[in-house]
Order: C-alpha cells, then structure tokens, then sequence
C-alpha cells in the first residue's frame, strides 16, 4: 500500500523548508489534517498550503537543492501544540521508501530541535 505523506506549498510552487541543524529540510506529515492544524499554528505557514509529497513532487524534489536531492523532516503529528520543532530527520531516499510503505517503521524517537523556516525557491530559495 502507498504511504502519501504532505508538504507545505505555496501557490507559486514555492516548497516550505526549515534549517533544522544547518541544513535545510522540507517538513513532512503523515495526515493531509495534521498538515492544516500545523499550519493552523505556525504562523510562518499562513502563505502556504498542504501539498501531497507524491512522484512528481519528489521528481521536482530530486534535485531542488542545488542539483542534490532534498532532505525532510518528519514532524511529530502526535505533539500537542502542533509545532514543527518535534520531529526527525528523514533523508530523500527514506521518504522515496517510505511512500510506498504501508507503515512508519518505529525505529528512531522524535527529536526536539531548534528550527527556523524559509520558503524554497523550487524550494523557495534555499534548498
């Protein structure tokens, strides 16, 4: 079974990215309604919309950070205040497995981490 998870999109196609660590990741939810309460909370996602993270995102995503591919960071759906600072790093192969998963495995716990957020050219200007 496909897995789809959802990203944070402008109308111009812009992808949402956090510097989380020194590089920046295209935020990922697991629901099409977690991606609206983040953006419900966070108010630097107002501009932004869920946008399903499917194969022609991830085409376009191959290669959005100066040629390389992107990376993600999976947030926590599960932590109350819906922040994006709860989450885990995901690299573009891991997402590209996990669409087509029926499950997350349960391997790595959920990080807390200092972020900021930027839209990406392509990825809005950054990644």
């Amino acid at each position: 079974m496909r897995r789809l998870f959802y990203g944070m999109r402008r109308a111009n196609g812009d992808w949402f990215a956090l510097e989380v660590g020194g590089r920046n990741r295209v935020p990922v939810l697991r629901t099409n309604a977690g991606a609206w309460r983040a953006r419900a909370r966070n108010q630097e996602l107002m501009l932004f919309r869920p946008a399903p993270v499917d194969e022609k995102a991830l085409e376009e995503l191959a290669t959005a950070d100066e040629g390389r591919p992107a990376a993600f960071w999976l947030v926590d759906e599960e932590e109350p205040a819906a922040t994006l600072a709860h989450g885990r790093p995901l690299d573009f192969e891991q997402l590209a497995t996990l669409e087509g998963a029926s499950r997350l495995p349960a391997a790595a716990p959920f990080e807390r981490r200092p972020v900021s957020g930027t839209a990406l050219g392509s990825l809005a200007g950054a990644v």
